[in-house]
């Protein structure tokens, strides 16, 4: 199923289709909010800055938002599977402080007798944009398509995260960084594009009954030279592109590039 890609800015995270894949992130029910948040502020666990928090109330009735010293925020974006180990019951829940993107937090949460636990932080990884994807060994992992600002070049990532014997493993499968953060002496800003993927469809490519993933992405020229490759280039003006359609295959453990996707991403790794 096609589906459009939101923003990552904080009034943009519900992703309401449903998909033909086992779950996908989500904006969390009220009554299930309560529950996660109440988890994450009594739990007994090191959650770094979101230790000791409190739920927030507004004219008596409990939020979606927390606080403590160190952090406010609300809990914005849930994602469900079995992480860990096969036939678990876990959710990944961000947090995001009311701030312009989101610099926040992710917990992994499992539900124990009936009751959602926290589990440990998930540093640098905010699942917003994301599918569960089945694994060889019978867990699940997190594909996620989002904003890469918090460790790579400013532009958007294809992340996957998975755990192996209890250790997280965050890989990134893909990066389309803007033009005005590629090197100077790449490929991607001789051209002067970028790419901005603004659709993804999880259809099975190989009737291996497993979906796959299709990015679609427009393609963007600008008008201008290597000026346009500084962290603060002049106003920009596209002279069109185009649509592009990157295709990857799931193959249980990561998502493999198809042969053309493969080229692009060449082009845009010498851009780093």
């Amino acid at each position: 199923m096609l589906r459009p890609l939101l923003t990552l800015a904080l009034a943009a995270v519900s992703l309401a289709s449903a998909v033909s894949g086992p779950s996908e992130s989500r904006v969390p029910r009220a009554q299930e909010a309560d529950a996660v948040i109440r988890a994450v502020c009594s739990g007994k666990v090191d959650l770094g800055r979101l230790s000791g928090c409190k739920q927030m109330v507004y004219g008596g009735r409990a939020s979606e938002s927390i606080g403590n010293a160190k952090f406010n925020g609300v809990l914005s974006a849930v994602l469900e599977g079995a992480f860990t180990a096969p036939g678990q019951r876990e959710m990944l829940a961000t947090f995001c402080p009311e701030t312009e993107g989101c610099p926040g937090e992710t917990v992994l949460l499992r539900q124990v007798r009936g009751q959602w636990q926290p589990v440990s932080l998930v540093p640098n990884f905010l699942p917003f944009q994301c599918l569960t994807y089945p694994r060889k060994n019978g867990t699940q992992a997190a594909v996620c398509l989002g904003d890469s600002g918090r460790r790579d070049a400013i532009g958007s990532a294809l992340e996957i995260a998975s755990w192996t014997g209890g250790k997280l493993k965050v890989e990134t499968v893909a990066l389309f960084p803007y033009l005005s953060y590629a090197n100077p002496k790449s490929e991607q800003c001789r051209g002067r594009w970028d790419y901005q993927p603004h659709a993804w469809s999880d259809r099975d490519r190989n009737a291996d009954r497993v979906p796959d993933l299709s990015i679609i992405a427009t393609l963007d020229i600008y008008k201008g030279g290597p000026e346009l490759c500084s962290p603060a280039p002049p106003e920009r003006l596209s002279v069109g592109g185009g649509r592009r359609d990157l295709t990857f295959v799931w193959t249980g453990e990561t998502l493999r590039p198809t042969g053309t996707t493969a080229a692009t991403l060449e082009k845009y790794a010498g851009g780093r």
